[in-house]
């Protein structure tokens, strides 16, 4: 594998068929000693031919390690998860970190207010929101994205708005909103003006992260 901490991953890969996503608590350490434990347990790991790319990032607030895993194929996902250990198992970093979730991207909205090609985003905001089912969830983030173009039109000419990328969890239980924006600044002033009135009524804004390290197997 590769070490490439300015490269970011494609979220819309076409060989991503599914992603795995979790977090690692800091449990009474510094974040960046949390961070640089996630990476070396990756790098000390076997990588599957499937698994396309493997992402930390760290989190404004000094809270958990967000990772982002993605994978060309459901079912090398799935041995993945079952070895003890293994490069998909969290607590293999020394951490007491919760079971991460696979997800699949559902759609993805891209910005106007930048111009292309586009920039390396250094701000993403996170949220998660719960759903009962796959269709519920669907229905969920399609009607949440047109009240949006009502009310702020379909460019989405936003300062700094890169793309906003919505999942679902396997299981349809859980919504995972990814965006990537060029600055924190400019995704905090969005946040506030945009999305904060609509949805602290559904689960909150979720937290912004920075990009930490990326890897990526061998060319």
């Amino acid at each position: 594998m590769s070490v490439t901490p300015a490269q970011r991953p494609v979220i819309e890969n076409p060989k991503s068929d599914i992603v795995l996503v979790g977090t690692v608590p800091a449990d009474g350490r510094e974040q960046p000693e949390v961070a640089r434990a996630v990476v070396a347990h990756w790098e000390s790991s076997p990588w599957p031919a499937e698994l396309l790319s493997l992402t930390a990032y760290t989190s404004s607030d000094g809270g958990p390690v967000l990772t982002y895993a993605q994978w060309s194929s459901e079912e090398a996902l799935q041995r993945s998860l079952g070895e003890k250990g293994g490069i998909s198992d969290h607590t293999g970093a020394g951490t007491g970190a919760p079971a991460p979730v696979a997800y699949r991207l559902y759609r993805a909205v891209h910005g106007g207010g930048v111009a292309g090609p586009a920039p390396v985003a250094e701000s993403f905001p996170v949220a998660f929101f719960g759903a009962e089912n796959d269709q519920a969830a669907r229905e969920w983030i399609d009607g949440l994205l047109a009240a949006e173009e009502r009310t702020e039109g379909e460019d989405r000419d936003y300062p700094g708005g890169i793309s906003a990328n919505m999942h679902i969890s396997v299981d349809g239980t859980s919504i995972l909103s990814f965006s990537e924006w060029v600055s924190e600044a400019e995704a905090v002033a969005h946040i506030e003006a945009v999305w904060e009135p609509v949805l602290k009524e559904l689960g909150g804004t979720g937290t912004l992260y920075r990009h930490y390290r990326s890897l990526f197997p061998e060319a």
